[in-house]
């Protein structure tokens, strides 16, 4: 029997916490039984408990002191990843005084006067992440947000696709835009019609491949011939995404797309797949295995043979002489995916858009999914990702995610958030870290239990946000902070020191401690994004009309607001309007005027609130109680251009100097 001081040393060495306070300002206390069977998971990988070493961090252009290291009289080295030593010296005052590095990470190792030593991780990081010259010089710009999957066309087969995302661009642009926002293009498994989520991936290092545009492989031999006419003229029509329809389909023109290259693609495109798949290297050759064994076995991969459970070059070699073709199929299609997501960010670069593609990076994965099969170890797919109750979601949430274990991110150089970031990074000019708050710490549920009965797990916030500067100005790629729910105090200010920008949302900016007024355009910080709502709460329409709170009691769900406590809402928003953007009447082009007032870097403009849906995209806590992520627009992008609603946008970001161009 561990005995409360023993669990709570225990706690302390694997960084978990036995106590919190949660968004309502209630003091929470896990029970025993939960931290233990936290701490129990956590024990079970990574170095010792005492043994971890303690990531160190230098920022370029910022003192290189680290203080209270050694004491007088210690050396200290400073080792390359190829043990070279790149400096040396003695301790000073208990400090060790790194000098100018490059960019990069290091290891540090003090040895002391009776032979005792210490190595510790250092990273030398840019001082802040990167962003462009047009926020250099103060300039603030909008994006049209959209998600993909729900742009309807006159051309797609009934999910949006890279084609009409290039389209998209093309009108965006024309309207002043700075880019377009996305939701997560992430992998997701194409086995179960109803596992469609795009913060619940399969894989965040690669591409959901229903986003392909079929008919735009050269190898494609057309609709007619693939005998698919019928089937997507079907698929276009239908008022949600008929995922099994689109699945089916898409699977089996991508098939003779792929039967195609194998017989008569141009040398130049075998050259390019042969150069993606030596550019992907093992994490290519792992995912598309793990496609392979999930089509073979199903289930979770914890349940296969046991030959197949773990990854290793032998075992994708072994794989690969009885499942050759089908693995290059896979490639093949991340490769096609790749190339034309590349396409629409080269579109958005020639538009002349300083943001292009702004794509979001989900929290996690699924835990039965490709990455963590591929990276065992790295992530803790016993434990789950969610958040403790708060004012929206009062039960808690169980998002059903595995996230990194912060041990082995520590003893692995971060290797995994690193690729994550770099396979978001590669075509985006801004990313959004869903829930950057779990750079800090993340409320994770053991199984069995319920999700207020989580508690948090401490991460290496400074290392984590070194690394993402690293990448990030790497890629030269803008990052954005969703810093929303229950935010530790000083927590906002740390990410704006590295320069990860604020998420800042319309419905949360209020008086709270007040009258519940909204705040006023300038109390919004210049760092940050802003936006009317997310994907999780209500569009302008429906949060307008209450549409929103009847969905969720419809579905025994509580809203955390009353219907008297929305009316004083809107009354509020309405004095808001007409005291911080000159607007008698509350319309979303109010809205938006309002927004684009303040000194926020980024406006995001959501094309379900320009094109008036009642429906959010998804509704926290349900699955499939509710059409989460199967929304089309109610508009076809062909008819965009000719509606009126979005041009009024363009031309109320024109005005308050919001637009890129002047092409409208």
């Amino acid at each position: 029997m561990v005995t409360e001081g023993e669990l709570n040393r225990r706690a302390e060495d694997f960084g978990v916490e036995t106590a919190y306070w949660d968004a309502r300002g209630e003091h929470r206390v896990p029970s025993e039984e939960a931290v233990d069977a936290v701490v129990d998971v956590l024990a079970r990988s990574g170095p010792p408990p005492g043994h971890d070493p303690t990531v160190r961090v230098v920022r370029v252009g910022r003192d290189g002191r680290l203080d209270g290291l050694c004491g007088d009289g210690d050396g200290w080295r400073i080792l390359d990843g190829a043990d070279h030593e790149v400096a040396q010296g003695g301790c000073e005052h208990g400090a060790v005084v790194v000098p100018g590095l490059a960019v990069g990470s290091y290891r540090l190792r003090i040895d002391g006067p009776n032979g005792e030593s210490r190595t510790d991780p250092l990273l030398v990081a840019p001082e802040r992440a990167w962003q462009p010259e047009v926020f250099d010089q103060n300039g603030r710009v909008w994006t049209f947000a959209v998600q993909l999957y729900g742009v309807r066309s006159r051309r797609n087969w009934g999910i949006g696709d890279f084609g009409d995302l290039k389209t998209l661009v093309g009108i965006a642009s024309a309207r002043g835009a700075a880019g377009i926002a996305l939701n997560p293009l992430h992998a997701i498994t194409l086995d179960d019609p109803n596992a469609i989520s795009p913060y619940s991936p399969t894989s965040r290092l690669f591409l959901n491949v229903l986003y392909i545009d079929v008919e735009a492989i050269p190898e494609f031999p057309g609709l007619e011939a693939a005998g698919l006419a019928e089937e997507v003229s079907r698929l276009r029509e239908t008022p949600q995404v008929d995922y099994a329809g689109v699945i089916a389909a898409k699977l089996k023109g991508l098939r003779l797309a792929f039967d195609a290259f194998r017989k008569r693609a141009k040398k130049a495109r075998r050259d390019d797949f042969a150069a993606f798949k030596a550019d992907r290297g093992q994490w290519l050759a792992r995912y598309a295995a793990f496609l392979v064994l999930r089509a073979r076995h199903g289930g979770p991969w914890w349940e296969w043979p046991e030959e197949w459970r773990k990854p290793s070059p032998q075992m994708v070699a072994t794989l690969r002489q009885s499942a050759a073709a089908e693995i290059e199929f896979h490639a093949f299609l991340q490769w096609v995916a790749d190339r034309q997501l590349a396409a629409c960010a080269e579109a958005a670069r020639a538009a002349g858009m300083p943001i292009g593609l702004y794509l979001d990076v989900a929290v996690g994965v699924a835990a039965d999914s490709a990455d963590v099969w591929a990276a065992q170890g790295a992530y803790v797919r016993e434990l789950s990702a969610g958040a403790p109750p708060d004012l929206l979601n009062t039960a808690g949430q169980d998002w059903g995610l595995a996230s990194f274990n912060p041990r082995v991110l520590i003893s692995t150089d971060f290797a995994l958030l690193r690729e994550t970031l770099r396979a978001v990074m590669r075509h985006a000019g801004a990313i959004r870290l869903d829930h950057v708050l779990g750079f800090n710490r993340l409320y994770m549920v053991p199984q069995g239990f319920k999700p207020d009965q989580g508690t948090y797990v401490r991460f290496p916030l400074q290392a984590m946000l070194a690394v993402v500067a690293q990448e990030s100005n790497a890629q030269h790629c803008v990052v954005v902070g969703e810093d929303l729910g229950t935010v530790p105090e000083g927590f906002r200010e740390t990410l704006a020191d590295w320069n990860i920008w604020s998420y800042r949302v319309m419905l949360f900016e209020r008086n709270w401690n007040g009258d519940g007024s909204f705040c006023a355009p300038g109390t919004y910080p210049p760092q940050a994004l802003v936006s009317f709502a997310t994907h999780d709460l209500p569009t302008f329409t429906g949060w307008l009309s209450g549409h929103d709170l009847d969905v969720k009691h419809g579905l025994g769900i509580d809203p955390g607001e009353t219907v008297a406590e929305r009316q004083t809402a809107r009354e509020k928003v309405s004095e808001a309007l007409k005291r911080d953007a000159g607007v008698d009447h509350v319309s979303f082009q109010g809205i938006a005027r309002f927004l684009a007032r303040t000194p926020s870097r980024l406006l995001v403009i959501a094309a379900e609130d320009v094109f008036q849906v009642e429906d959010q995209p998804n509704v926290p806590g349900t699955i499939n109680e509710h059409p989460n992520w199967r929304q089309k627009l109610p508009i076809a992008i062909e008819d965009i251009a000719g509606d009126h609603r979005l041009d009024e946008i363009g031309t109320v970001l024109r005005e308050e100097g919001r637009a890129v161009s002047r092409r409208l």
